[in-house]
């Protein structure tokens, strides 16, 4: 069985960044019917952009704390070689690029539960990230008109985010070195956000890395918040999604105890791979408010 991690985006919610119009919580109110032996958690951190409570957190200390949240939570439930499968909504995938490479640069000998979670991950699935960078000056402009508030964003995250980003540059040569044995699947949305015009909607040429190896690439016929969100199991896109989900969840078992052969055998034999159901949500961290 594997465990499946969704990560919000900016100014976003462990639970209302991934819930339909109609209350619909597709992770907790749909998934476990299709994945009834999955794990499914929800990560929740601080992201906010704006007002006087606005995070002054940088993406590494949003990276780092991800990866030690979540390697606790797995060695306390003694699941730390349990295959991972991340869904990870705009900022929050560049978040998890960070948390891999940062893993992948620790031994099974030296913090081995943070080694655990990049050997462990076998799939991703980006909704809407931008991998190159936005127009932070347009799409501001639109998501603060979204929001409804008057307030500048600004703070240590967005200063990541910038079209063309020496740090988004960077991450990309590091993540590529280590991305090629992860299957991994690039949404892009094809509808401007409500309102806000194409200056809401992230550009397919920043959600999709072209090149990838073991990667495909499908459009999500929704705007950018609609990306996360599925209002039932007829909505065609959630039906497009969860195929390649439940390919994903299928292949991950045999896949990850090769690589547990391979980096810590000991380990490997101690461990019980259980099919046994899991949790149908659970909040990993409270942090966002």
């Amino acid at each position: 069985t594997s465990s499946i991690v969704a990560i919000h985006g900016l100014d976003g919610h462990r639970e209302a960044s991934f819930t339909a119009p109609n209350g619909v919580l597709w992770l907790r109110d749909l998934l476990p019917e299709t994945l009834p032996n999955a794990r499914i958690l929800t990560y929740g951190y601080d992201a906010r952009t704006r007002g006087v409570n606005r995070s002054n957190q940088a993406l590494h200390d949003l990276s780092i704390d991800f990866i030690a949240k979540l390697s606790s939570f797995r060695v306390y439930t003694n699941t730390d070689a349990r295959p991972l499968i991340f869904i990870a909504h705009s900022f929050g995938g560049i978040m998890l690029k960070k948390a891999l490479i940062y893993a992948n640069a620790t031994h099974i000998n030296h913090l081995p539960a943070h080694k655990a979670i990049e050997v462990s991950t076998f799939g991703i699935i980006y909704l809407g990230t931008p991998h190159q960078g936005i127009d932070l000056t347009d799409w501001m402009r639109s998501l603060l008109k979204c929001f409804s508030v008057t307030s500048q964003a600004d703070g240590p995250i967005m200063k990541h985010l910038g079209l063309h980003s020496e740090t988004l540059q960077q991450l990309m040569v590091e993540y590529t070195a280590i991305s090629s044995r992860f299957q991994t699947l690039f949404c892009y949305e094809t509808y401007d956000t409500l309102g806000l015009g194409a200056t809401g909607r992230v550009p397919v040429i920043s959600a999709v890395v072209q090149g990838s190896v073991n990667t495909e690439v499908i459009a999500i016929h929704k705007d950018h918040l609609g990306l996360a969100q599925f209002s039932s199991v007829f909505d065609n896109e959630y039906s497009n999604l969860i195929q390649h989900l439940l390919l994903m969840a299928r292949q991950a078992p045999s896949v990850i105890l090769k690589y547990w052969e391979k980096h810590s055998p000991v380990l490997c034999k101690g461990y019980q791979w259980s099919n046994n159901p899991g949790m149908m949500l659970h909040i990993l961290a409270s942090l966002m408010y």
